[in-house]
């Protein structure tokens, strides 16, 4: 009894796990849906100052499971006159509690402010790349032209 009992178990996990993988497949059915910003009010936006205090990224799940983590890299693509490409600048990780958790990510400005340059945001669910968000920061001086 016990043995088919097992078998049992086993083809339900496997069935809820293919399930949910169909699911986190399916087009137009995203895990989740994130937004970069200025600011805790801000509003979405793509282009920062270097003196930016903090970037963030508001994040909804749309398909979530309770116990995913949600992991957040944050990846300076091609900065300044350095040939640093593609380098780690940092990375968080949260829990998911139900399939439309949303949370809050950030990165605080480094000393001496951002180099300019390109910059991706990569948010995972588990293993798997969920959502890749682009960004770029700007000089702080803007040249007017009269």
């Amino acid at each position: 009894m016990s043995s088919k009992f097992s078998v049992i178990a086993v083809a339900f996990i496997a069935i809820h796990l293919s399930a949910h993988e169909a699911a986190a497949q399916s087009p137009g059915k995203k895990l989740l849906h994130a937004t970069l910003a200025k600011n805790r009010d801000g509003e979405p936006t793509t282009k920062f100052r270097a003196d930016s205090a903090k970037i963030y990224t508001f994040w909804k799940g749309d398909a979530l499971k309770a116990g995913d983590q949600i992991r957040a890299v944050w990846i300076a693509e091609g900065i300044g006159y350095t040939g640093l490409k593609d380098a780690k600048i940092t990375e968080a990780s949260v829990i998911a509690y139900k399939p439309d958790d949303d949370g809050i990510f950030s990165v605080a400005r480094p000393k001496g402010g951002w180099p300019v340059g390109n910059y991706r945001l990569e948010l995972y669910v588990g293993n798997r790349l969920a959502q890749t968000l682009k960004f770029t920061v700007e000089s702080d001086v803007t040249v007017e032209v009269h």
